[in-house]
This record gives structure tokens, sequence and C-alpha cells, in this order.
């Protein structure tokens, strides 16, 4: 059973890998260095553009004019073709690959011309667009080795650049301007396709971008800055490789776990005490003592002994009823007045006292 179970493992791991491995193998790359252009050498068929232009099929051309009055001109598009015999040295010279070429010229006229061809590549993949440059810029005719040749006075009048449009962007017409967010390379001048003994040559531009999607257009601009008897530009052999933008799988870094902090102690607020209000102060009522009367007293007199002694009676002392002194009458006011009242209360108690001792010595002589 232990082994059974050891071998579905083993097979449920290989399966596991295949399922992850082929769709891998299958996001591979195309083959790098596969040209994505149309006709990239020019060798296939053209068409006419104009009444006197042809242009390569797979190329469009295009040119700057701004209108009426516009110091920039329609260029002719020709394609150079080998003749059976071979040609003429000049002939020869501007043809790079095979037995075609483009070309694009004036003669005493300012042009900004070129071609253009919109192409379909790996989505956002890396694109490289090159392709070979000639130039002949001259007032007059100049023969070196059987060549018509830029002359050594007349360098640094022209000058071609290519480009990537990474949106992809598909012109219409002929008569246009490339967009702002095309890439271009630097310009080869035409100094540069002069050789070091004055024959013609060929220069590589070239220039690379990332596309914004599943589609790129690239340019050539040809343009001069003086309106000499020739003004010409020679492309061939032109390429466009793209290598797809590979995702990369990074292992995800373990996860370290966050140490969780010790929660800090919350103070207990310290209560606030509420200041004890400072009491008005309540004046005083001025208080007026109630005077004490000191009653006088006067002895109960001796009772005579009877000859006949007598049982001795209980006693019964009277209850006195306290006298209530009103404070407020007491009050009196200081003078005469005041003085008299006293004197008649003392009175008046002397004589209930005698009244009180009278009645008790003659309820004290009643037989029992």
């Amino acid at each position: 059973m232990y082994k059974l179970s050891r071998t579905l493992l083993a097979i449920c791991i290989t399966v596991g890998l295949f399922a992850f491995l082929v769709p891998v193998s299958r996001a591979n790359p195309p083959e790098q260095g596969q040209n994505l252009l149309k006709n990239p050498s020019f060798e296939g068929g053209f068409r006419r553009t104009s009444r006197s232009s042809h242009v390569a099929v797979g190329w469009n051309p295009w040119y700057y004019h701004t209108g009426p009055g516009s110091k920039f001109y329609e260029p002719e598009w020709k394609v150079i073709q080998r003749p059976p015999n071979d040609g003429s040295a000049d002939i020869r010279s501007r043809i790079k690959d095979g037995d075609r070429s483009q070309q694009w010229f004036n003669t005493y006229a300012l042009h900004r011309a070129g071609i253009w061809q919109r192409v379909k590549v790996p989505a956002n993949s890396q694109v490289t667009f090159s392709i070979w440059v000639q130039i002949l810029s001259a007032r007059a005719n100049h023969w070196v080795e059987g060549q018509m040749v830029s002359g050594a006075d007349d360098l640094g009048n022209y000058q071609v650049k290519c480009g990537i449009d990474p949106t992809g962007w598909e012109p219409q017409g002929q008569i246009l301007e490339p967009p702002g967010n095309v890439v271009w390379s630097n310009s080869v001048w035409d100094a540069d396709t002069r050789g070091p003994g004055g024959t013609n040559r060929w220069v590589k531009i070239q220039v690379s971008a990332q596309a914004r999607g599943e589609y790129v257009t690239v340019w050539v601009m040809g343009w001069n800055k003086w309106a000499f008897r020739y003004e010409a530009a020679f492309v061939d052999a032109a390429s466009l490789t793209a290598v797809p933008v590979r995702r990369r799988f990074v292992a995800a870094a373990p996860i370290k776990p966050t140490n969780t902090p010790t929660p800090t102690d919350t103070p207990t607020p310290t209560p606030t005490f509420t200041p004890t209000p400072t009491p008005t102060n309540t004046p005083t009522p001025t208080y007026t003592p109630t005077p004490t009367f000191t009653p006088t007293f006067t002895p109960s007199p001796t009772p005579t002994s009877s000859p006949t002694p007598l049982p001795t009676p209980t006693r019964l002392r009277p209850t006195r009823t306290p006298i209530v002194v009103n404070a407020a009458a007491v009050a009196m006011p200081p003078g005469n007045g005041g003085e008299k009242t006293l004197i008649v209360v003392s009175i008046i108690s002397v004589l209930a006292l005698g009244v009180g001792l009278l009645v008790g010595k003659k309820l004290a002589r009643r037989p029992a």
C-alpha cells in the first residue's frame, strides 16, 4: 500500500510539471532576426502613386507641404532597376543588394519627404528598424569613376534619418508629417555617403523602440537646406525585427511575520479636581445676648413643731413649670424703660414663688 501511494505521488508530480512547462514552451518568442517588413529590399513589384512616381509594393510615399506659397514641394519617387546588361557604374552604385532600390528626388527645390510602412509585431515587443542610405546633393555635375557624386563644396546640405512610431498610426494620403511620438535615429549626411576617393557609398542607419500594442509604423525622412540642382535620397535593404518581452517569473520572497508591537499602556487619566468654590461670606448678624436674671431666693419659714407627733407626710414637690422667656421680648432697648421692665418682672417672679410655697405647705398639712 505504501509503495502504491509513492507511485501515485510521483505520477502526480510528473503531470504537474508537464502542465507547467508546456505553456512556458508555447510562450517562447518566435525565431529572432526574422524580417517583418513587406518587400524590405524593394525587389518585389512596384506601383504608380502619381503621374510620374512609382513606389515599391508594401511601401507608401509621403511629403510635407503647407499649401500655396509653401517652400516644400512634392518630390518624385522612382524605383532604380538594374538593366539586363548590368548597367553603368552610376546605376550599379545606387543599388545596395539585389537588382532594385527606392529613390525620391527634386531639382532646384526643397523637400521634406520619404516612405513609411505599418507592420504587425508581437504585442509590446522591442523592435529595431534599420535601412541603408545613399545621398546625392550637388549644384552641378560631378563625376568620379563613372559615378555622379556630391561636390566637395556642396556637402552638408542633405540628411536622412529613420524612425519608429510605437503606436502604429496609419496615415491617410500623401501630404502629411510624421507624428510627434516617432522615435528617430541619428541623421546621416551627404558627406557620410561619399567615400574617401569621392565615389558613392552606402551607410546604415538604425533605431529601436518598444511597441505599444501589436502594430508599429516605420518611417524614412530626407530633407535639404538649399535647393541645389540634384537633391536625391536612395534607400535599400531595410529590416524590422522584434523581440517579444518575456514575462519573468520571480519566486515570491517569503513574507516575514511582522512582530506585533506590545501595546502601550494607556495612562489612566489623572482626575481633574474641580476647585471648591470659595463661599461668599454672609455677614454675621449682630447678636444681642439675652440677660440672665438671678432670682431673689426667699427661704421657706421653719414650721412650728406640734406636740403630737404626726406621721411624716410625703412631701410632694410641685412641678415647676419653666417660664419660657421670649428672647425677643427680653431684648430690651437700652435706657430707663428697660430697667423698669426688669424690676416688674423680678417682682412678679418673687410673688409667684411665694404663692407656690404657700400652696405647697397647705397640701403638706392635709392628712394622707
